[in-house]
């Protein structure tokens, strides 16, 4: 069986430990969302949580919310993202997810937006990076799959995509308002030498 980890936004609280009370292994922290020139958007709670995350023992890692509509907004949002990281702590030392589900872009050349959103997570020295979204998308080949990819499908026996490193199976774990997931490879739950 594949070992537990959740991800958590700024409707989670500060401190994280009850996730590994859950036997979750791993976190996934949302740090940011759009661009420092567009949305601003920084999870206010993103320090505690990620300081409380390492300090219960999880593996914690971060994701940024993609709003990007042209390559541009996804160098934009990726030097966002990669500023934030570094100022909660980071610094190549975790794995760096791309969520890419806002229906705002869906229109948009999103696959190789998000080809240029990776691309410049790695020039900025990011080697560990994912890719979050809907089974639709990845099925529909909306998405790159080079790079780790990190399924959301809830009400299903599995992700119902091949070659997923992750699968988001529900948004309700235990009754909670918590996401839990799957993580098939240790991407999310080991640490990475």
């Amino acid at each position: 069986m594949a070992n537990l980890f959740a991800d958590v936004s700024s409707y989670q609280p500060d401190e994280l430990t009850y996730i590994k009370d859950l036997g979750a292994m791993g976190v996934v922290v949302k740090a940011t969302q759009g661009s420092a020139d567009g949305t601003n958007y920084k999870n206010p709670k993103a320090l505690n949580q990620t300081q409380s995350a390492l300090k219960a023992g999880l593996q914690t890692h971060l994701y940024h919310y993609a709003l990007y509509t042209g390559q541009q907004d996804a160098y934009n949002e990726a030097d966002f993202f990669d500023s934030y990281a570094k100022e909660l702590g980071f610094d190549g030392d975790c794995v760096m997810v791309v969520d890419v589900e806002d229906p705002g872009i869906a229109q948009t050349a999103v696959f190789d937006n998000t080809v240029a959103f990776l691309q410049r997570l790695r020039d900025l020295g990011w080697a560990k990076l994912a890719v979050y979204s809907m089974a639709s998308w990845f099925l529909q080949d909306k998405l790159p799959t080079d790079d780790a990819i990190w399924v959301a499908s809830y009400d299903v026996a599995q992700s119902g995509v091949d070659g997923a490193t992750a699968w988001q199976f529900t948004n309700s774990y235990n009754g909670l308002p918590l996401d839990m997931s799957y993580d098939y490879t240790g991407l999310f739950t080991v640490e990475q030498f």
